[in-house]
């Protein structure tokens, strides 16, 4: 306010300056100026009032395995944001893990470090396109949590009973590995997710640490890496391995290495052709470091087929069960060629990140399809290194 003679002032507003005459003119302007600092300051809290919150999510794995799952749980898993009055621009996803014993496959404490050293506190944009933002939380007691959520998904519910889970409330989710028993109500299909293409509602669970991408020399032996079976009615799938190896003009340019299973010995499948080749297992239990080992591979080697009945045809249509191989996530997240059936070629052809290859072998002892493939991939490969 700038004092003028007596019955006159200038009053100053934003936009224009007023000239006031009169007696009452001192009066008039410490009104004015008090409603306009009451109206900025009613502004001010409105502003406040009406930035949404974070929105809150936990992940729960109650089980001890499961655990490549759940980041991608935290970055692809489809949920109703609109619903929410909350912010999804600054989304928190906590994770609660496994208190059962009884569960204990001792991948429970490497998979938490991993959370806490490379996750927790980082900040990334979703991967399934949403336009929400994840800040990675803490890890929470799911017996007794520190929030209270908008959302609870459990990424191990159809180890237990997933109907008891489902109705809790409308903030459960739930993530199923394939086709759930008993069947699922029509009410609850919008807050599940499959983790394959096999069914309407997925993502596929790819998203894993980032590693620098295998190198290879033009001496250097090819580094083919095949999924850990420990039951001996799988070993039919390594005779396609050991017949194609047995094949190759010179078998020592290639290495196998047996990636997982709770087995720690090689197959006796191997014994025809471990003079040729060399190969090795690892069962690398902390997360890290194994995906880093699955990393390194030059191709990948899932065998997973249809005539499998004890395992392998769960992975296909044609089956009742329609469940993801690790394999294959692992194959699409890392971005590793690989050799596949024709028939999971075609459920995932979407979602490949890197070559593939296919067989058409229908049976145990039709291997001449996969040799052929086998063949084409290594010579292939060695084609790429001799440009490094």
């Amino acid at each position: 306010m700038i004092m003028r003679p007596l019955g006159e002032i200038l009053l100053c507003t934003r936009r224009k300056s007023i000239l006031i005459r009169g007696v009452s003119t001192l009066l008039i302007v410490l009104s004015f100026e008090f409603f306009i600092q009451s109206q900025s300051s009613k502004n001010i809290r409105n502003n406040a009032h009406d930035q949404p919150r974070a929105c809150m999510v936990a992940v729960e794995n109650k089980a001890d395995y499961h655990y490549e799952v759940i980041e991608s749980t935290m970055m692809q898993y489809p949920l109703p944001w609109h619903e929410w009055n909350c912010s999804k621009r600054h989304a928190i996803f906590d994770v609660a893990l496994t208190q059962h014993d009884s569960w204990a496959r001792n991948e429970l404490e490497p998979w938490k470090l991993y959370f806490e050293k490379y996750l927790s506190g980082k900040i990334r944009e979703r991967t399934i396109g949403d336009g929400a933002v994840v800040r990675f939380g803490t890890v929470q007691n799911y017996q007794n949590y520190s929030h209270r959520y908008d959302a609870y998904i459990g990424v191990s519910c159809d180890s237990f009973d997933y109907r008891q889970w489902m109705s809790k409330g409308p903030e459960m989710f739930c993530v199923l590995h394939g086709t759930p028993s008993p069947e699922l109500p029509v009410e609850w299909v919008k807050r599940v997710a499959w983790l394959n293409p096999m069914f309407p509602r997925y993502f596929i669970p790819s998203d894993f640490p980032h590693f620098p991408p295998p190198k290879l020399h033009r001496h250097d032996k090819i580094r083919l890496c095949l999924k850990g079976i420990d039951h001996y009615r799988f070993d039919s799938s390594y005779r396609f391995v050991t017949a194609a190896v047995s094949t190759l003009d010179d078998p020592s340019s290639i290495s196998l290495q047996i990636m997982g299973g709770r087995s720690k010995i090689i197959s006796p499948i191997f014994k025809d052709i471990d003079h040729l080749v060399n190969i090795t297992r690892v069962n690398e239990p902390d997360f890290y470091k194994f995906e880093e080992e699955m990393s390194q591979c030059n191709g990948l080697l899932p065998l997973i087929h249809p005539w499998d009945e004890v395992v392998g045809e769960n992975y296909f249509p044609s089956s009742k069960a329609k469940k993801l191989s690790g394999f294959i996530s692992q194959a699409i997240g890392l971005k590793l060629p690989l050799l596949v059936h024709e028939d999971i070629y075609e459920v995932y052809k979407k979602h490949w990140t890197a070559k593939v290859w296919t067989y058409s072998s229908r049976s145990r002892i039709d291997v001449m399809s996969f040799i052929g493939s086998f063949k084409e991939m290594v010579l292939e490969i060695r084609r790429s290194a001799g440009n490094n």
